[in-house]
């Protein structure tokens, strides 16, 4: 049920019109809530997320510090990034030293292919965020995805991690 799920997200956001007008709307709903927070960690996006653009988010100040997630082992680590190299899905992923425990994170940016109404999460099917967040606040953990979108309809299974707050273009869904 779930790769099916996957599969017609996927086609889904391939129909999307407006995408960037709708990426940057998501965007002014995040700098909002994440207004103040100084450590932050993001994702760098692929085709199927919604795009977070940290200058766009005036997160490039040095208030701020913006990890990003690094594959490891069947984990994640959070970075701070230095420079940047593909990962082993091809996806952008930082280089550096410092790292950051997700717990000390002001607010945690989850990509998803989708959300349900209870703010569970339809990751690629890998894994990685739901190893890594497992005991996480979900009142810390955002989700990004488009009003047309949401919510997503899947089987969700014991080890799905939630967000308690899902942002699209149109509004702020608090979940928990």
């Amino acid at each position: 049920m779930k790769l099916q799920s996957r599969n017609a997200l996927r086609t889904l956001l391939t129909l999307l019109e407006e995408r960037d007008t709708k990426d940057k709307q998501i965007l002014q709903f995040l700098k909002e809530v994440t207004k103040g927070a100084g450590k932050i960690i993001a994702y760098a996006p692929d085709k199927w997320e919604v795009k977070v653009d940290p200058k766009l988010l005036g997160w490039d100040s040095a208030e701020k510090e913006i990890y990003f997630p690094k594959m490891s082992e069947q984990t994640l680590e959070f970075i701070l990034p230095e420079d940047w190299e593909s990962g082993q899905f091809g996806i952008l992923e930082p280089k550096g030293i410092r790292t950051l425990d997700f717990r000390e994170a002001d607010w945690i940016i989850v990509p998803a292919l989708g959300y349900d109404e209870q703010g569970y999460r339809l990751g690629r099917g890998a894994g990685f965020y739901d190893r890594t967040l497992y005991d996480a606040n979900p009142s810390r953990l955002i989700g990004l995805t488009y009003e047309e979108l949401f919510p997503a309809r899947f089987d969700k299974e014991e080890h799905d991690i939630r967000v308690g707050q899902v942002i699209t273009e149109k509004k702020i869904y608090q979940i928990v």
